[in-house]
């Protein structure tokens, strides 16, 4: 649902965490003047006249092409000369080869596993604006939004607008930037998919379904919610976000378009239905939708957390009949997706050997759904981790020579160890936690628990609301939050929080507990491990300065 950085067929919150900076507002080249926007929409930013007679800006370019061999040629591994690189990323997924190209630039070997690193990235992803600045990729827009609507119900007050500008990510063109990045800096690509990982006398070697195998200092496992590599010390139970969308051509739609609609809790559409108004208020569901022109929109109806998931049937019969209640007639159907992202749930073993970066590690918000701007923006974190684990130390970097490579199954361990501390530090266990109690809390709320909710929700600053699903809130000004949004809440929504919340914050609180202590015990930068050589060097020397002095005096 609340549908950001996520893939986008998957309304879900989704967003980027890492430490960025709060947003800041949206800016967009001048404006050109016009009434209204065409049927046939022509890419550039113009202005749109709403229903009420304003006019906001609004951005819209047609996507580009997807991009193709003869335009990026990748480079192939050869695993006859190179069976042995210093990473080895399985999946060529957005946050895999975001860490890929970072890792190659700064002078290491990477080979990044796929079966076909140039195909279609299938799922749509929206995004708020300020998340996409923060990274430079506002040129990855394909759409922007100067504002979003939440529609609660039909009262007279139960639509709200969210003054937060809303994007659609052009998968092409952020696709084509990541590899022209990867064939630039020299990393190579071995078609094939990965079975297993062993480890041994300090190295990796990654087993492919068809028997090949290479080997690597270290292993990140980027394959998203299949998880291949990654361990799990208990089992993995998540929520689940489940959708079904499609992208339209439409006779017509009631929308404006330069307004997404972010979530429309309505049912009108389930009245002299009675069994669907029935699994409706039991397991609500929402609809999403991305108007590009009068007459072409993205439609989907959208399960922001269940366990099980909400079935694809019938979660298509919902968007049906809500298409019938809003006179919405399909012409033709460019796309369909069906869409479904495990939420919450235990992290993979940590630290272990294999390393881990998006659906992979968890990265995926607990309550929300949104990961690609998170993904995205812990990419760069978990890679130069990683390169700070690759160096030598040395007192200067032309010094520090070829790639360190592990020698022991103790060195191996402390060094995936120091990169897992950068991929969740304390203080993104604790938030996660957080996150999860809030994940725990809207599996319990029924269609008018969750109408109440979201009212309260988007009452709060925009600092608060912002930050939660932006995960730029650190546990602190979590627990903030969540005073807030009790205090917001109505006479009802706060007895429903203190009967459903209790359990989870115990919970919580259980979770949290190991982050108190020394998290990490053996995890050390190469500035560290510098400087216990430097230590023990000065050390040696003292020693045979000092053997010398006791010589001369006998």
């Amino acid at each position: 649902m609340i549908v950001n950085c996520r893939p986008m067929p998957l309304a879900g919150l989704r967003r980027h965490v890492s430490s960025c900076p709060l947003p800041q507002p949206v800016r967009v080249p001048p404006l050109h003047r016009v009434c209204r926007r065409s049927p046939k929409a022509e890419s550039g930013v113009v202005t749109v006249q709403s229903g009420n007679g304003t006019t906001r800006p609004f951005y819209y370019r047609d996507p580009v092409p997807w991009p193709t061999a003869e335009e990026i040629p990748l480079q192939p591994h050869d695993l006859s000369t190179h069976p042995y690189v210093d990473l080895i990323v399985a999946g060529a997924g957005p946050s895999g080869v975001a860490v890929a190209e970072r890792v190659a630039q700064a002078g290491f070997s990477v080979c990044v596993v796929d079966p076909n690193p140039l195909s279609v990235w299938p799922n749509n992803y929206g995004v708020w604006v300020d998340e996409f600045e923060a990274m430079g990729l506002q040129d990855c827009l394909e759409v922007i939004w100067s504002s979003a609507k939440v529609w609660l119900d039909n009262d007279t007050h139960g639509a709200k607008f969210l003054k937060r500008p809303y994007g659609r990510v052009d998968r092409p063109k952020l696709k084509r930037k990541l590899l022209q990045k990867c064939a630039a800096n020299g990393v190579t690509f071995l078609d094939g998919k990965v079975d297993s990982v062993s480890h041994g006398s300090g190295s990796s070697t990654v087993k492919l379904t068809d028997g090949r195998t290479i080997g690597g200092s270290l292993v990140l496992d980027a394959t998203g919610h299949v998880r291949k590599l990654v361990e799990f010390e208990k089992k993995f139970d998540p929520g689940y976000q489940g959708a079904y969308g499609i992208i339209a051509e439409v006779e017509s739609h009631p929308f404006d378009v330069d307004t997404m609609l972010f979530m429309d809790w309505r049912d009108n559409h389930t009245e002299g239905l009675p069994d669907m108004k029935k699994r409706n208020e039991d397991l609500p569901t929402f609809l999403y939708a991305m108007p590009f022109s009068p007459t072409k929109i993205f439609l989907e109806e959208t399960s922001l957390v269940s366990r099980p998931a909400v079935g694809f049937e019938d979660l298509k019969e919902r968007l049906d009949a809500r298409l019938k209640w809003l006179g919405i007639k399909v012409k033709k159907i460019e796309e369909e997706e069906y869409c479904l992202i495990p939420m919450g749930g235990v992290l993979p073993k940590h630290p272990q050997r294999v390393l881990g970066i998006g659906g992979t590690a968890g990265m995926v918000h607990p309550s929300t759904g949104f990961m690609m701007s998170r993904m995205l923006g812990a990419a760069p974190g978990v890679a130069d981790a990683i390169i700070d684990q690759l160096s030598r130390p040395a007192d200067k970097a032309s010094q520090s020579g070829v790639a360190r490579r592990p020698g022991s199954e103790q060195e191996a361990q402390a060094m995936a160890e120091a990169v897992w501390q950068a991929t969740w530090p304390v203080a993104r266990l604790r938030q996660r936690a957080f996150n999860t109690f809030g994940m725990d809390m809207l599996l319990t709320l029924n269609l008018f628990q969750m109408r109440e909710f979201f009212a309260s929700f988007f009452s709060l600053s925009e600092f608060h609301w912002h930050g939660f699903l932006s995960t730029r809130l650190s546990f602190t000004q979590l627990i903030g939050f969540g005073l807030a949004l009790f205090m917001n809440a109505s006479n009802s929504a706060r007895m429903n929080l203190l009967k459903c919340g209790i359990p989870g914050l115990i919970t919580m609180l259980i979770d949290i507990a190991p982050t108190l202590g020394n998290y990490y015990p053996n995890a050390k930068t190469v500035k560290q491990l510098k400087m216990e050589q430097d230590a023990k060097a000065a050390a040696l020397q003292s020693q045979k300065q000092l053997q010398a002095v006791n010589a001369g005096s006998k």
